[in-house]
Parts: structure tokens; C-alpha cells; sequence
């Protein structure tokens, strides 16, 4: 008989984050375990421990990123008094003697570092003016492979290893800066961020991590960090290192924790030193599911209409970050079947989904997006996808590609769906084109999620909330900033993000509207006269709803001066 108490004292939530395991179930006689690498080293350590110490047999399978990351969220929420800083360090010294009496190839004291909170705080150069979320975020970037960065004695003219370990665990590497930038990535997976910032200052290299759309500062280096850390994620993405002078955009694709990562990484020269931003692309699959992303029916089933069209084209819109890529791959993994013709430009390629082709842009070697199309149209395509559409060329081929026979989706940057047609018309598209081949335009922001375990439910103030009033909000969740303590969202009073959407079928009147050459006003007066909301509409059916506040639909929403001042 299987001792659940024992087992769950073993695996705590620090040693199956480390390990990249989950506990699927405790059985009478058999240990049921899922795991993302079914042959990372520490998850064969776990599974060897068990058995000496506790006798048992266990049960291995593979699991997705989105199954660890929702048992451990979860688990998180509920335990998240075993990871304060007494329990942490006793939890451990337990694990080193159980791992120091087995012959592993690693030393056991890697744990008792790798979860002191307290060596973590000496050893790394924090401010200490950090909110208390910022201080979460420096608990939980604890690792081994920082602390030993941090304190290791580098120059800044120091020569950086360039043998990438591709294929193989970055964070294994003995050298530090190799293991700490590896950490520095895996973090971002860990905290669910989608941007890295690695920005020389006067005094330090400061690390930030965009967290549900809000940039959180994480941890800063020395000075004498900045040209090692930096070249090494030159190195990485196979930039040039001795250029400094001139921006550079590359990629990383590296295994960190048994996963298959990829960032997207930029380099700008500044006043102290070149910064790198590194956007983590989203290799799970699992997320595109239209259903999931749109909350409210009417819109949903707006795009599933547009994107069934035989021709035409599709354009979403929004700033970056908004979240348009995984918008248009859901419409395409609707329509992926083995009797359709999909492929895709972009740039760069952010999911990969079997059965399409997918053209990644070379800039560098006259591979645009316009060219890049123009191909595509020789290779019998039924559906096309063009990664983002930024000059008169690319939409030009996009447009006549779609009256052509051909379904096409692409993004646009643009505030809303009425001002997409007058972006069109900017780069000097003519306007029965636009007229003839646009189906709709679909305009998305994202927002954060309100936490609902820290904030409070109260009627609105009618004289300071007009415009949510009339838009039919009666009650709203509002944020107790008296809290920072809460273990779900670390007193933020958020947690996760969800979309607004704004659809536009483009009908008659819309037709007719483009071929007059009318403003963006014009267009949105009567662009939702028959069916569809406006961005602020439905941002507002999400504070009803409890999904979100006020003051995040006001953040993200375009409002004329009349409403902001309503609002």
C-alpha cells in the first residue's frame, strides 16, 4: 500500500517544477508520473529515488507543456504555503540526503542552491525598491545556474563559448554564462511570460520579463555581465557579436527543461550597451482553438463564417502582442485537411502545424513577403496565409490573390476594423480592390484576467462610471489594493489574459462606403448597424461578465475624448 502522505512530501511543487514532472494518480501498489521528457536525467533521478526509498513501482508517460503548466498552476494555487522560505529549505536538506545516497553523476548540493531563497537574495544585485510581485518573480527565478552567474568573476571584454548545445540540456553547461542565459530563457516559461528585455544601464544589466502584457522587472547583473550575456544570446541566435552598431534580428531554438524553445530575438544599440528583446514564441499546438480564444458566440461564429468562405480575404488587426498570429493559426487549424492546399509567409514562422507549408522570410536574400507570395501562387495553393502585409506590393498580390479563386488571411497594423480600410487605402490600393476582395477585418486586443480570489464585486458609481453604466454594467470587479499577499496572482489582481474582439463583415453598405473613399469614421458608424460590437462594447461584456475591469478595457481600447473623460 502506497503512502500518499510520504509521496506528496517527496514530490513538492519545487522538486516536480525542477524535474518538469506531474502526479497523474497515487495508486494501491503502482505510482502513476507524467512528464514532459521522458529522458531528462533529474526525471530519472525522481524516478530511482521513489522506488529505492519507498519501494514502489511507477508509471511513466509523456505529457504536453499544457498539461504541466496547468497541473502546476493549479497546485501552485492551492499550496503556495510550501513555498515560503522555511519550509523550502527544510523540504530540501530532506531531498539532499536522500539524493546523497545515491550514486548519481551530479552533486546533491545543486538542490540545497538551486532552492535557497536566501543565497538567491545575497547573491543577485536586486533593487530594493521592487514591489512585492517584483519579489515573487525573484524568488521564483531562484535557479542554480543564476546564482553561480551572478557570482562569478567576469570581465566584460571575456570571450563567450560558441558552441551551442543544440540537442542537448543548455543548463547542463559548466560554463556560467552558458547555463545562466539558458536560465534566463527557461524562466520565461516558467513565469508565462511573452517577452524577455535584457537592457544595459549605467550600473547594470536589468532582466524583464512581460508578464500578462506588463512588463516586471526580474533580476539585474553586474556591469561587467552586459557584453558576455549579450554575446552570448548573439552567439545563440547567430548574429554577428562583433557588430554593435547596426540592429539585428535572429532566432533561438534550444532545449530547455526537456522543451523545444524558440524566441525571436531583436538587438538595438543604446547609450550604454545593446539591448535585446527575445519574444517566446508559443510551441503549443493546443492553444488554437478558436472557442477558447473568443468568448462570446456572435463574434465567434462571425469568423468561423469568414474564414469558410471558398474566396476573398481575412484581416486581423491590432498592435504587436495582441495575439493576431494565434487568432489567424486557430482559422487555419479549422481548415487544415489532407484535401487542402494551405501554405504560409511569415516571419518569422511562429507555430508549426503538420500538414502546411510554411515559408520562412529571408529579407537578406531578396526573400520578402511580396516575392514569397508571388511564388506561392505558382505552387496551386487553395488557402494562403501572409504573416503580416506592410507595404503596397504584398497587399496588392494578397488582394488579387484572393480574387482569384484563393482564401487568404493576413494582419494588419491598424487600430480597429475601419481603420484597416484606410490603411489599405494609404499604401495606395485602389479602392474597388479593396472593395471586391475584403470579407471582413477582425480588430483584437488582449486584457488582463481580474483575479477573483483578491478583488471585490461591487456596484458601479453611476456619476464616475457613465459610459460602463450605459453599456449596461451594473456591477464590476474592482481591485483591493490593500492586498498584495494573495497566492493565485501575487497581489497583482490579475491573472492571465483574455481577448476583445471586434468583427466587421464587410457588406453592401461597407462596399459602398470604400468604393466613396470614406474616412474611418464614416465606416464605423455604420460598420455595426446590423450585427457585431465595437472593441469597447465587448470589453464592457467582459466586466459584466467578471472577466476583467474597468480600467483594463479603458487601458487597451480606443475611446474618443468623450468616453475617456465618461470612462
Amino acid at each position: 500500500m502506497i503512502d500518499t502522505n510520504e509521496i506528496n512530501d517527496f514530490l513538492t511543487p519545487a522538486l516536480c517544477e525542477e524535474a518538469g514532472i506531474i502526479v497523474i494518480n497515487i495508486g494501491d501498489e503502482i505510482l502513476d508520473l507524467g512528464a514532459m521528457n521522458l529522458d531528462y536525467s533529474k526525471v530519472r533521478k525522481v524516478i530511482e529515488t521513489i522506488k529505492s526509498k519507498y519501494n514502489i513501482e511507477v508509471s511513466l508517460r509523456q505529457i504536453t507543456s499544457l498539461e504541466w503548466e496547468t497541473w502546476f498552476e493549479n497546485t501552485h494555487a492551492v499550496s503556495v504555503e510550501t513555498f515560503q522560505k522555511s519550509t523550502i529549505q527544510n523540504q530540501n536538506k530532506d531531498k539532499i540526503n536522500e539524493f546523497e545516497e545515491q550514486s548519481f553523476n551530479e552533486e546533491p548540493k545543486a538542490f540545497q542552491e538551486e532552492f535557497s531563497l536566501e543565497t538567491n537574495q545575497k547573491t543577485l544585485n536586486i533593487n530594493e525598491q521592487k514591489d512585492d510581485y517584483e519579489t515573487e518573480l525573484i524568488d521564483d527565478a531562484n535557479d542554480e545556474a543564476l546564482i553561480k552567474l551572478a557570482q562569478a568573476n567576469i570581465g566584460e571584454d571575456s570571450e563567450v563559448d560558441n558552441d551551442i548545445l543544440f540537442g542537448e540540456e543548455l543548463t547542463a553547461s559548466n560554463d556560467p554564462v552558458i547555463s545562466g542565459v539558458a536560465s534566463i530563457l527557461s524562466k520565461c516559461f516558467t513565469l508565462k511570460g511573452s517577452d524577455i528585455h535584457a537592457e544595459p544601464l549605467e550600473d547594470r544589466l536589468r532582466i524583464r520579463y512581460r508578464i500578462d502584457g506588463v512588463l516586471k522587472e526580474a533580476f539585474a547583473f553586474p556591469k561587467s555581465h552586459v557584453n558576455p550575456i549579450i554575446s552570448r544570446i548573439k552567439i545563440m541566435s547567430k548574429l554577428d557579436i562583433s557588430e554593435k552598431r547596426l540592429p539585428q534580428d535572429g532566432r533561438i531554438r534550444c532545449l530547455l527543461r526537456g522543451r523545444k524553445s524558440d524566441f525571436r530575438v531583436s538587438t538595438l544599440p543604446g547609450r550604454w550597451g545593446e539591448k535585446v528583446v527575445l519574444r517566446a514564441l508559443e510551441s503549443d499546438n493546443s492553444v488554437l482553438d478558436l472557442s477558447k480564444l473568443i468568448t462570446e458566440k456572435d463574434e465567434l461564429n462571425l469568423i468561423k463564417n469568414m474564414s469558410k468562405s471558398p474566396y476573398g480575404i481575412v484581416i486581423v488587426v491590432g498592435p504587436t502582442g495582441s495575439g493576431k498570429s494565434t487568432t489567424l493559426y486557430s482559422m487555419l487549424s479549422v481548415l487544415n485537411e489532407p484535401g487542402v492546399n494551405i501554405s504560409t509567409v511569415e516571419d518569422p514562422v511562429e507555430y508549426t502545424l503538420d500538414g502546411i507549408h510554411q515559408v520562412q522570410v529571408i529579407r537578406e536574400k531578396g526573400l520578402d513577403f511580396s516575392r514569397a507570395l508571388r511564388s506561392l501562387m505558382r505552387q496551386d495553393p487553395d488557402i494562403i496565409l501572409v504573416g503580416e502585409t506592410r507595404d503596397k506590393e504584398t497587399a496588392q498580390a494578397a488582394m488579387e490573390a484572393a480574387l482569384t479563386g484563393h482564401m487568404v488571411f493576413t494582419t494588419l497594423h491598424a487600430n480597429d476594423t475601419a481603420t484597416a480600410i484606410t490603411r489599405l487605402a494609404e499604401m495606395e490600393i485602389p479602392p474597388y480592390l479593396i472593395g471586391a476582395s475584403i470579407i471582413g477585418v477582425v480588430a483584437q486586443r488582449l486584457v488582463r484576467k481580474v483575479c477573483k480570489s483578491c478583488t471585490d464585486l461591487k456596484r458601479i458609481n453611476r456619476r464616475d462610471n457613465q459610459l460602463a453604466f450605459r453599456l449596461g454594467v451594473e456591477k464590476a470587479r474592482f481591485l483591493n489594493k490593500s492586498n498584495k499577499s494573495c497566492p493565485v496572482c501575487n497581489g497583482t489582481g490579475y491573472k492571465g489574459r483574455v481577448g476583445i474582439y471586434e468583427v466587421m463583415k464587410v457588406n453592401d453598405l461597407i462596399r459602398d462606403l470604400i468604393m466613396k473613399q470614406s474616412n474611418a469614421d464614416q465606416i464605423r458608424e455604420h460598420a455595426f448597424e446590423k450585427n457585431g460590437r465595437s472593441l469597447l462594447e465587448y470589453g464592457m461584456d467582459l466586466v459584466k461578465n467578471e472577466l476583467t475591469t474597468i480600467e483594463e478595457v479603458e487601458r487597451v481600447c480606443l475611446l474618443s475624448e468623450t468616453e475617456s473623460e465618461e470612462l
